[in-house]
């Protein structure tokens, strides 16, 4: 059966595959993911309502939805992981914001100011 979220993610492994030929990691996979999908961050249940995840509600009712569309998601997804499929990884993200990033280094390299603050105050020092 057809799946064009497969198909998409397929075409981001291609991708990472040509700009990190000995091997990449899930936050290099998404970034190649922003020059697959349309709206990356953004969450793609319904092409009418296209809404940026925000809050850990958002986080949560994406990955229930994620995991009732056809299956291809476990129920129980984390947060971190959710929000990296749907490209809201970043100081915003509300996973991040919580204490519970999983990507810290992707997230902190560029961090300065209030923003660096911050992480340090959720994570200890860089």
């Amino acid at each position: 059966m057809w799946n064009p979220k497969t198909e998409l993610a397929k075409e981001a492994c291609k991708i990472a595959k040509k700009k990190h030929p000995e091997g990449f990691n899930k936050a290099q996979l998404i970034e190649c993911g922003k020059e697959v999908f349309d709206g990356f961050g953004e969450t793609q249940t319904n092409p009418l309502v296209r809404k940026k995840i925000k809050t850990m509600e958002d986080v949560n009712n994406m990955g229930n939805a994620m995991a009732q569309i056809d299956g291809h998601y476990p129920v129980g997804m984390s947060g971190c992981f959710v929000v990296g499929l749907n490209g809201g990884c970043g100081p915003d993200c509300p996973v991040y914001l919580e204490g519970d990033c999983e990507e810290l280094g992707d997230v902190a390299k560029d961090l300065t100011g209030e923003a660096l603050q911050l992480h340090q105050e959720l994570y200890g020092d860089l």
